[in-house]
C-alpha cells in the first residue's frame, strides 16, 4: 500500500480563502483584518492505493497561486518568527530549516525574534488531533496567512501574523517537506497543480522550493 503524505489545505481545505473581519477602532483609523478560514492550510497524510487527482483554482502556467487573502496586499518582505513553548525540538528542527529554506531564495527575510509594532509575525507550535482509527486521511499540520491592514490619516499599512503548526500526534509531522508546506502557506503561497512544488497537494517528499515557487513569492512580494 503506497503512503501518500496530502499538504496544506486539499481535502480538508483548511485554508482555503479568507473572510474578511472588519474593526473600526477610531474615526482616525479603521483596523481590517482578514482571516483565514477555520480550516485554512492543513496538511493530511493519506494511506490509499490511488493517488488523487488534484486541481489548484486559479493557477496558470507554473507559478505557484498566492493565498486569496494576500491578493492585492502590499507586505513587507521581513518576517520575525518565534516558537511556540509547547514546540518540541524536533519542531524546531524542521521548522528552522524551512526558514533557512525561504531565506535563501533572498525574497524574504525571516528572522527569529518577536517582531515590533506594526511588522509581520510568524509562530510556529504545534497541536494535537487523534484521527479516527478507520480514517483514511491523517492530519499533519495546518498553516496560514492572517492580514491586518490599517487606514489612519498616514495611509495604509499591511501586516501578517501568520501561524505554522504541526500535528503532535503524529511523527510523520515533524519533517522538513511538511514545515516547508505549512511555512509557505503562513508566507501566502497557495497549492500547486506543479509536481515539482513544494506546495503541491500530495507529498512529494520536496522540501526544495521550485522555480515556480519563487516567482510565486515574488509575486506576493512585488519583486
Amino acid at each position: 500500500m503506497w503512503t501518500l503524505v496530502l499538504l496544506g489545505a486539499l481535502f480538508i481545505g483548511y485554508r482555503n480563502y479568507g473572510s474578511q473581519l472588519p474593526q473600526l477602532t477610531t474615526a482616525v483609523q479603521h483596523v481590517r483584518t482578514e482571516l483565514a478560514q477555520v480550516f485554512s492550510g492543513q496538511l493530511l497524510h493519506q494511506l490509499t492505493t490511488n493517488e488523487t487527482d488534484v486541481a489548484t483554482t486559479g493557477q496558470t502556467g507554473t507559478t505557484t497561486p498566492m493565498e486569496s487573502i494576500v491578493q492585492g496586499v502590499h507586505l513587507s518582505r521581513t518576517y520575525y518568527y518565534r516558537y511556540s513553548t509547547t514546540l518540541p525540538a524536533a519542531g524546531r528542527q524542521v521548522f528552522a530549516h524551512a526558514v533557512a529554506t525561504y531565506n535563501q531564495t533572498g525574497v524574504v527575510h525571516l528572522v527569529e525574534g518577536t517582531a515590533p509594532s506594526g511588522q509581520n509575525q510568524i509562530t510556529f507550535s504545534v497541536y494535537h488531533k487523534r484521527m479516527a482509527q478507520n480514517s483514511a486521511e491523517v492530519e499533519l499540520g495546518h498553516g496560514g496567512p492572517q492580514i491586518t491592514q490599517r487606514v489612519t490619516l498616514a495611509g495604509t499599512s499591511s501586516t501578517n501574523n501568520a501561524s505554522a503548526s504541526l500535528n503532535a500526534d503524529y511523527s510523520a509531522a515533524f519533517s522538513n517537506a511538511v514545515a516547508t508546506h505549512e511555512l509557505g502557506h503562513a508566507l501566502g503561497l497557495d497549492h500547486s497543480s506543479s509536481l515539482t512544488s513544494v506546495m503541491y497537494p500530495i507529498s512529494q517528499g520536496r522540501s526544495k522550493l521550485s522555480a515556480g515557487d519563487i516567482a510565486g513569492l515574488k509575486a506576493i512580494y512585488r519583486q
